[in-house]
């Protein structure tokens, strides 16, 4: 756990996230936001299992064993991403050659969109809350909040064949170009209340199920940035 910690804080480092905290003036000058959509890339979509942890391992041990300590890193790296861990494994979903994929067109073809999903649950609990009247976009909000994703996807809890759901995200407060309010929250898969987990192929073929362990994700780091929000 300590491992995922560091890496999601090395990763908000990259992007440059100083926490500000939303200051009692700004906050009175305030009563209208809009939400940008954050985006999901499939760039940043990571999948972890034990297929593949056991890949990267082989992997990156049968490159040393020829003396190829320098490419040893790449296999391990290639085999983590969900690429080639099974040379020629298919997955029966019309053409997925790895469940990562799977996954992703999963979400395609049933048009789950985590970045409209990300943008409704949060709207209604800003509304729920009466922190804020929030107004659609390109209407005359006082402020508007905007995301950057470090990344999202799925990862397994110690040696577990279900898999998790994971975020880490930015989310920035603009007042006019002004930034009045910044932080950063993640959800891992050993975090608390992450307790809807499938495996990969009911995530490869239930859409349901997809929906529902991104929803339960999301649900909770958008409660961290309420509580950050309202301190």
């Amino acid at each position: 756990m300590k491992k995922i910690f560091v890496v999601f804080c090395t990763l908000f480092l990259l992007v440059g996230c100083v926490t500000q905290d939303l200051s009692i003036e700004n906050r009175h000058k305030i009563t209208t936001v809009t939400i940008l959509p954050a985006s999901f890339s499939e760039q940043q979509f990571k999948y972890t299992s034990m297929d593949q942890a056991w890949g990267a391992g082989l992997g990156a041990g049968a490159g040393v064993a020829v003396g190829m300590a320098s490419d040893s890193s790449k296999v391990a790296t290639s085999a983590m991403a969900g690429v080639g861990v099974a040379a020629g494994a298919k997955v029966a979903d019309g053409g997925a050659s790895s469940p990562r994929q799977a996954i992703l067109l999963n979400l395609q073809r049933n048009e789950i969109d985590p970045r409209q999903l990300f943008k409704q649950l949060l709207e209604a609990r800003i509304s729920a809350e009466h922190l804020f009247k929030v107004e659609p976009e390109g209407g005359r909000a006082d402020a508007h909040i905007e995301f950057v994703v470090s990344e999202w996807g799925f990862a397994l809890k110690n040696y577990s064949a279900e898999l998790y759901p994971t975020v880490g995200i930015v989310a920035t407060m603009k007042l006019g170009d002004a930034v009045v309010w910044r932080n950063f929250e993640t959800v891992t898969a050993f975090s608390e209340g992450n307790v809807q987990a499938y495996t990969p192929q009911e995530y490869a073929t239930n859409p349901e199920a997809l929906r529902s362990a991104l929803q339960n994700a999301f649900e909770l780091v958008i409660a961290k940035l309420m509580a950050d929000l309202n301190q």
